[in-house]
């Protein structure tokens, strides 16, 4: 929009608030532009930083160290999935993941965010060891969230309020953490360490959901580590979603598949002398062809889609 311009011959203090009134017009109409349409992915390669407490290499975030992350990150920015499952193994980067997906959404998205860990004590190491340095590293998020050291702040160690929304942190043990704000994203983290009810009041993750009811784009997030086969939470919630998993091609014979523990050989008493065999061929991967055919690896779909988006993956896919 063009500025308005003032007449030479108004008075000086009419001129000024003409001018104000333009730049308030200006930035109303700015803050009705549609969302935009960047990806969490895009977002993190963008403007991500890892912070030393965290991370073993510290500095500008890149997918492409780990590309399956990408396919579960966009998953979680998709309008046309409410609800996204991720099941998978140890140091495969799941809690980056979740605070990608936070720092989306304060950037360009700004929501009423609920954080949802096992136990408040859990919830308090989340906010102090990841979710603060993320915080103060990344740029993008720096000026956001105010310094919780201001008197005004509305930055505690479990909530953190930034301009359309806030980071709520509470543990799956506490009822009253459950049952107050609105909230438009659930990120529900290690939902297989979660108690059977919060104290009197049911299923942590149903009560968490009921908290979204009052928005059309609402967000869920499931991700946990699997427990006892036949009773995890998280593989139930895999089993009804459309079940994704990482298809990577072996370079000899072309045939995808996903990695099967089952398929990985050593001779005897020597594992660290361990390889992947291609079920397809036979053909024997070195930790060296197994990082490069991830990076050129697929997420598909074994199951129809029905709004739910289910991601699995072992430790077998870690770098």
């Amino acid at each position: 929009m063009a500025s308005i311009q003032p007449s030479e011959s108004l008075p000086q203090g009419y001129q000024i608030a003409r001018e104000g009134l333009s730049q308030v017009l200006q930035s109303s109409l700015s803050r009705l532009a549609p969302p935009t349409k960047l990806t969490i992915s895009e977002w993190a390669d963008q403007e991500r930083r890892l912070s030393p407490e965290a991370s073993a290499e510290p500095g500008i975030w890149d997918t492409s160290r780990a590309e399956y992350q990408r396919g579960v990150m966009d998953a979680m920015s998709d309008p046309a999935i409410e609800t996204v499952v991720f099941m998978s193994g140890a140091q495969v980067g799941k809690t980056e993941v979740l605070l990608n997906a936070i720092g989306f959404y304060i950037c360009h998205q700004p929501s009423p965010i609920l954080v949802l860990q096992p136990t408040l004590s859990m919830g308090q190491a989340f906010s102090k060891d990841r979710l603060a340095p993320m915080i103060r590293d990344t740029p993008g998020l720096v000026n956001k969230v105010m310094d919780a050291r201001s008197r005004d702040s509305n930055n505690t160690t479990l909530h953190k309020g930034f301009p359309g929304g806030h980071v709520s942190i509470v543990g799956a043990n506490s009822a009253a953490g459950l049952a107050s704000r609105p909230i438009r994203v659930v990120l529900a983290d290690e939902i297989d360490r979660y108690p059977p009810s919060a104290g009197s009041e049911g299923d942590p993750v149903s009560l968490a959901k009921k908290r979204t009811a009052t928005f059309h784009n609402r967000k869920l997030v499931l991700t946990s580590t699997p427990t006892i086969k036949g009773s995890s939470p998280i593989e139930a919630a895999y089993e009804a979603s459309d079940q994704r998993r990482y298809f990577i091609a072996c370079a000899d014979c072309g045939e995808a598949d996903h990695l099967k523990w089952a398929n990985v050989r050593w001779p005897e008493d020597r594992p660290e002398l361990a390889v992947y065999v291609c079920e397809h061929c036979g053909s024997a991967w070195d930790d060296v062809a197994r990082r490069r055919a991830l990076q050129k690896g697929e997420w598909l779909a074994t199951a129809p889609f029905n709004g739910v988006a289910g991601f699995h993956l072992s430790g077998l896919y870690s770098p």
